[in-house]
């Protein structure tokens, strides 16, 4: 005899799953107004869903009566919102502003498949073409960007990052030291070894949880017109500005 099998179905936890997969997806916060229009669902078929995710702290409202998605679900792709951040209006025309005052490039990096990889850059348009472009893979244990990041990131992307770079014990202890350095200082500069005039200049860009989530750097061209105290303090109020904005944007 053929078995039947009685099918159950969930709307409300489809929804419920349905709204934090679409927040997870979005650059900012949304209202309640927002959520209905852009999910094209009722109001009532929202408003109790949405209650209960706030009841159970998957959700929380802002002054603004946005919804935020908490830190109780960590998604699968956790790194991605940093990237469409980096790729947003508000850390462009940011990137643009540094470029235009200073004639001098800037990129961001960030964790991305075990690797360090440059996610947003922008350039002077009338200075040499020295800097990272986007898709580039850095260097985890030389370049400025990546050293400032395994100083101040959270334990477990450091040790994502670090599982493909193994190090003898040696190498290991100047690096532990190099890190330690760095992280007193909060920021990162190294002279590039080939370059003669560039060095490089990294400030953090911290999450919600005071972790580094991403870095700022900017090659510095002594070739170029500017005064490199001047430029690296830019830069560290570059990385202020990028740090506020990514938090309002969670």
């Amino acid at each position: 005899m053929e078995k039947t099998y009685k099918e159950y179905k969930a709307p409300a936890l489809s929804r419920g799953l349905q709204v934090l997969q679409y927040l997870a997806g979005c650059e900012e916060p949304k209202t309640m107004v927002q959520l209905v229009n852009e999910l094209s669902l009722s109001f009532n078929q929202l408003y109790r869903i949405i209650y209960c995710l706030q009841e159970e702290g998957f959700l929380r409202q802002d002054l603004k009566k946005r919804y935020h998605l908490t830190d109780k679900i960590q998604f699968q792709n956790a790194h991605d919102h940093i990237q469409r951040f980096a790729q947003s209006p508000i850390c462009r025309q940011l990137l643009h502003d540094f470029t235009w005052h200073t004639n001098q490039p800037c990129h961001i990096a960030s964790l991305k498949n075990d690797e360090f990889i440059v996610i947003a850059h922008a350039a002077p348009e009338f200075s040499p073409g020295i800097g990272a472009r986007d898709g580039a893979s850095l260097n985890v244990t030389k370049s400025s960007s990546a050293l400032l990041y395994l100083a101040l990131a959270s334990s477990p992307n450091v040790l994502q990052l670090m599982r493909n770079h193994l190090l003898p014990l040696e190498q290991r202890a100047d690096l532990l030291s190099q890190l330690l350095n760095i992280k007193k200082q909060g920021y990162c500069a190294v002279k590039h070894d080939r370059i003669i005039g560039l060095t490089s200049v990294s400030y953090p860009i911290f999450d919600q949880d005071n972790y580094a989530e991403a870095v700022i750097t900017c090659p510095y061209f002594d070739h170029v017109h500017g005064d490199y105290e001047e430029v690296k303090n830019k830069l560290q109020l570059l990385s202020i500005s990028l740090t506020d904005s990514y938090s309002n944007s969670y």
